[in-house]
């Protein structure tokens, strides 16, 4: 068995001293000072195939800083028995170099451990969560499951996918690799997968995660934080398989205690880069505590204005901005005072907002209830409050307008007239501006 041989108790030479290699039929062993086999590979005539080995510039540039080794394990000259001990050794040590061109410059080689961090720390970013960890599967490695968010067709799929095939770019040993994708009109989601010292992670998209994220705990892999599902909340989801259905063996899945990958965590002091285009946060909810049955709520208010149309803003105690849905209804239907039932206003409301190319607001509760402005003691009942971010993502939603009207917004070229429901002129001027920058205006 491969996987008795040390590698390392093997005869080896330093790369500069690569003429000293002896003349026989070998599968070679490339390695930094940190013993991580970073290239494998096989030859009838050692010796031979390093006097113009295609990868030695490439080993060169890191030997300046890295000493680099070379083992061999001598063999057989049997191109066949050569070429199945290669391809053996390289599915179990995995090496960087054995999975980039030659022609691709790789100015440093990620660590497996790294390579999984930086991942990680990325797939946070887009709110993934921690499912569980099932350590015994048939004929299977153990398996962490992770999981993202979507809500019905959309999600951050597109994002992580980029974040992952930026890892998959790096000349490390791990490799993320989508295994299924739902077709594009079910949303295109990927389901991925890596490996590392015997573990697989796996990551799959998760209708209405959101509704778990509020009570979730947080655990570390790898050294890196991400939310986690409760020893409850994984009893509810197995118990509703249906809604869990692409892992069909979940018998062994238990919650996550302890973090199964305990590396140091090389991000505590020096985080990943920020500025890696794709990456989306999304941002807590804007929401509005529910009152005590009979109370009041005591909101101020200022009104802003954007190309003639009045724009109430109000705002809680502890600062944040929102619209009245009137003002909302107002401005799409050209109508006042909705029916809360006659015209199936939170339907309709969660209708728009499904409609959205975000799951940011997936999840949030609408509630009417009484307020009162604190200006004038003016108290008003059944009033619905939009968080004036929601407001604005309906305002600018584009699936309103046809191809050409949007093409020339977007460009720029559009000419409004006096003709323009207020609902087109609070969209172009989203385009490039938004109303909290005028409520900033006015506080000044």
């Amino acid at each position: 068995m491969i996987e008795t041989i040390n590698i390392f108790e093997l005869p080896s030479l330093f790369l500069v001293d690569k003429d000293r290699l002896p003349n026989c039929a070998a599968i070679y062993f490339v390695s930094d000072s940190k013993n991580q086999i970073i290239y494998i590979g096989r030859t009838v005539n050692l010796v031979e195939r390093w006097k113009a080995h295609h990868r030695f510039n490439q080993l060169k540039r890191f030997n300046r800083k890295n000493p680099i080794n070379i083992s061999w394990l001598t063999c057989s000259s049997d191109i066949e028995n050569l070429s199945n001990l290669e391809n053996q050794f390289i599915k179990l040590y995995k090496p960087p170099l054995n999975w980039s061109k030659v022609v691709v410059p790789i100015r440093k080689i990620t660590p497996a451990e790294t390579a999984l961090q930086q991942s990680l720390y990325q797939l946070a970013k887009f709110n993934v969560m921690i499912v569980g960890f099932d350590p015994i599967l048939d004929e299977e490695p153990p398996t962490i499951y992770l999981v993202y968010p979507v809500y019905g067709r959309t999600g951050f799929s597109g994002s992580i996918r980029t974040a992952l095939k930026n890892i998959n770019k790096k000349a490390s040993s791990l490799k993320w690799k989508e295994y299924k994708t739902y077709r594009k009109s079910s949303g295109k989601f990927g389901f991925w997968q890596t490996e590392y010292n015997g573990l697989r992670i796996d990551l799959s998209p998760f209708d209405n995660l959101v509704y778990f994220m509020e009570d979730s705990i947080r655990q570390t892999i790898a050294g890196i934080e991400l939310m986690a599902f409760s020893s409850e909340q994984l009893e509810l989801i197995l118990e509703k398989k249906e809604e869990y259905e692409e892992h069909e063996n979940t018998s062994g899945l238990e919650a996550l205690e302890d973090d199964p990958i305990p590396v140091e965590n090389a991000y505590k002091k020096q985080p990943i880069n920020d500025k890696v285009k794709n990456t989306v946060e999304i941002e807590p909810w804007e929401e509005l505590e529910p009152m005590a049955e009979g109370e009041v709520r005591v909101m101020t208010r200022q009104f802003v204005y954007v190309d003639d149309v009045e724009i109430e803003v109000c705002a809680n105690e502890n600062g944040k901005h929102f619209v009245r849905h009137n003002l909302y209804w107002w401005i799409m239907h050209n109508k006042k005072n909705p029916h809360p039932e006659t015209n199936c206003v939170i339907l309709n409301l969660q209708n728009a907002v499904d409609r959205l190319l975000t799951i940011r607001w997936s999840g949030y509760k609408y509630r009417f209830e009484n307020i009162k402005f604190s200006e004038d003691d003016v108290e008003i009942e059944n009033v619905l409050f939009l968080p004036l971010a929601m407001f604005e993502d309906l305002m600018k939603d584009k699936s309103r307008f046809n191809s050409q009207i949007l093409e020339k917004i977007i460009k720029g070229e559009y000419q409004s007239n006096d003709y323009d429901r207020l609902s087109v002129k609070l969209f172009v001027w989203l385009q490039s501006n938004s109303l909290s920058s005028l409520l900033e205006t006015n506080n000044s």
